[in-house]
């Protein structure tokens, strides 16, 4: 959606210092046949028209009515024009019907034909150290590093230095920095006690040191996909689904892994309940989100400083985040 708003607003010139304007209607109603008609007539034309009270471009429109808020609420006003991405016309009220809107020039000239490779990644590393925030930087960098990450062996460097190899895909890539950066920011001192990855459901060096402080469980039995403890007195133990696309620690799923910490006569008091995703903005968060187990925690690949804790009001708070300093 942000691409096609992009486009239209380029398609049509509405750049700053052009003095040519658009409203959110001019991208819902915009058609897949317009888009292809490229030459500087075709683009004129529409310019022309586009303003017109009536006008409809030939062809099947990209959105329906129905997507009016989330482009003029959810992606231009809240996004685009807090980003300053998008501007508005001096002297406009926020609530005008006409067309107001404009894309700011630096940003613009990001899509510039003659700018590619290098220049290409100076001029956008420019823009982003001059409109995003640090977090927001991090998010991208994160994100982009997980994209990259699709093919060859993925090594995960365990905390206790040592080093695995797994095969890279969406949740091995979520599993990687659990280990990685979750147990680093969030635990005192860790350990991995279990890892279930696409390729090899187990790893007998884990089953052994699980087995170490007091953790037992059955290899056949249904696992998490990583089990984490913090070894600082008394030992805590996290128990974490990874989900890419589906799995989280729903109720259901919280008692089954309960019975395995029963089994090891450990105190639930000591295990916490881990689900983490790739994203906030993600599908299979916003999906799963409302079928999350209370007294759970939450964690995202792309913030890994972030913790989102479900607590019932006036009970326990979950242990180990709290008193790591990090909500």
């Amino acid at each position: 959606m942000a691409a096609r708003v992009v486009f239209v607003f380029l398609y049509g010139a509405s750049v700053e210092g052009y003095g040519l304007y658009l409203r959110p209607s001019h991208i819902y109603l915009f058609t897949e046949e317009q888009a292809q008609k490229t030459s500087d007539a075709d683009r004129l034309e529409w310019i022309h028209q586009a303003n017109k009270a009536g006008f409809r471009p030939k062809g099947e429109r990209w959105y329906a009515d129905t997507s009016r808020e989330p482009i003029r609420d959810d992606l231009m006003r809240n996004e685009l024009h807090r980003l300053g991405i998008m501007q508005k016309k001096p002297g406009s009220s926020t609530t005008s019907s006409s067309p107001i809107n404009f894309l700011s020039a630096d940003f613009a000239a990001l899509f510039a034909p003659n700018l590619a490779d290098s220049s290409l990644r100076a001029t956008i590393e420019s823009w982003s150290l001059r409109h995003l925030d640090k977090a927001t930087q991090q998010r991208m960098t994160l994100r982009a590093r997980g994209i990259s990450a699709k093919s060859g062996d993925l090594f995960v460097d365990l905390p206790d230095g040592t080093r695995i190899s797994i095969t890279p895909g969406p949740s091995s890539i979520i599993a990687k920095d659990v280990i990685e950066q979750f147990a680093k920011r969030h635990l005192k001192d860790p350990a991995l006690l279990w890892l279930s990855a696409s390729d090899k459901k187990s790893f007998p060096q884990f089953a052994e040191l699980s087995a170490s402080v007091g953790l037992r469980f059955d290899l056949n039995a249904e696992l998490p996909d990583v089990i984490l403890a913090d070894m600082d007195e008394p030992v805590r133990f996290v128990f974490c689904e990874v989900v890419a696309t589906d799995g989280p620690v729903t109720e259901a799923r919280k008692r089954a892994l309960l019975a395995i910490v029963n089994e090891s006569k450990i105190p639930e008091s000591t295990v916490e309940f881990l689900t983490a995703f790739e994203d906030r903005e993600a599908q299979p968060f916003r999906k799963l989100f409302s079928k999350l187990a209370v007294d759970s925690t939450v964690w995202f690949r792309t913030e890994p400083d972030l913790l989102l804790i479900l607590s019932r009001a006036g009970g326990p708070l979950i242990g180990w985040p709290i008193h790591r300093g990090t909500r």
